[in-house]
């Protein structure tokens, strides 16, 4: 079927708002622990506004408390409050720009490898070539660290393949069970925010006391509203309009978004190591995601006479 061409456009528009949200999130959070704000703020930011705004969801979908508390519960450990403290800490570390590098990419490897065993899906050698390519790019931005020999940013840059494989849990688990993108996440953001409600009453004292009210509203309105909701509303809105394969390649778009708003709002400085690296992770998800094809040798060989 013929896509129009306002849907086209719709279609890209979404998808460049998910992955320049999804991009944004690690250098926003970035600067937001400048600003003394912790790891343990930004979480309980995230999921307290997320999770209200999405319990409607999980009672619209008729979720039972026990689906709640066990399929929820390991969604939540893949892309709940460990994910997100794990990412934060990592970030406090190293930089967003090698979050948004390693991350997602070492997501998308897990991701393949697990569906593998998982989900009985065929590595095919393009997906195989993509994971490869994926490898060797995130090699190169963490060999550039242990060529300076500082330790503090390679153990952020491991806390990021940790970050990659617990979302890729998350997406795993997700697919084998059949879950829709809104009622995975709805589970996800109200598990965590149930989580983090002991964690604010225990520390009351201590948290957010130094943060003014209009702080508080901007960074809970981004982590959780425009991160933890809208992105993934324009994703599912982007692949529901261009279809899941055209979709994809916004996934692909988040690193070097990442990169880029690192350089240019923390004045992050990238080596021409970490951009060679950065190109090999985009090429290799391109490949991964099926939107770049490998055409056998043979094929290409001219025909006998």
């Amino acid at each position: 079927m013929e896509i129009k061409t306002k849907d086209i456009i719709l279609g890209v528009c979404t998808g460049l708002v998910a992955s320049l949200i999804w991009g944004s999130w690690p250098v926003i959070s970035k600067l937001a622990q400048i600003q003394n704000i912790t790891s343990i703020e930004i979480t309980i930011l995230r999921f307290g506004f997320s999770g209200v705004i999405l319990l409607p969801v999980l009672f619209y979908c008729s979720v039972s408390l026990r689906l709640l508390c066990t399929k929820g519960l390991i969604l939540a450990i893949g892309a709940g409050m460990p994910y997100v403290w794990l990412a934060m800490e990592g970030i406090a570390l190293s930089s967003s720009a090698h979050f948004g590098i390693i991350a997602p990419s070492c997501m998308l490897v897990f991701s393949t490898m697990g569906s593998v065993f998982l989900l009985s899906e065929t590595l095919t050698r393009q997906r195989l070539i993509g994971v490869l390519m994926i490898i060797l790019g995130v090699l190169f931005v963490g060999l550039s660290n242990f060529g300076r020999m500082d330790a503090q940013v390679a153990l952020g840059d491991l806390m990021f393949v940790g970050c990659g494989a617990l979302w890729a849990s998350f997406t795993l688990f997700s697919k084998y069970w059949g879950l829709k993108a809104w009622v995975a996440t709805a589970m996800v953001s109200v598990v965590s925010g149930l989580v983090c409600l002991p964690l604010y009453v225990v520390n009351q004292d201590a948290l957010f006391t130094h943060l003014s009210i209009s702080t508080l509203l901007v960074q809970g309105a981004f982590q959780g509203v425009l991160v933890a909701i809208f992105a993934l509303y324009s994703y599912s809105k982007s692949v529901s309009l261009l279809g899941a394969a055209k979709g994809a390649v916004f996934a692909a778009l988040v690193p070097p978004f990442a990169l880029c708003l690192g350089v240019i709002i923390l004045h992050e400085v990238v080596t021409w190591i970490e951009v060679t690296g950065i190109i090999c992770v985009v090429l290799g998800m391109l490949f991964a995601l099926g939107l770049m094809k490998v055409q056998s040798f043979r094929k290409r060989l001219p025909a006998k006479a």
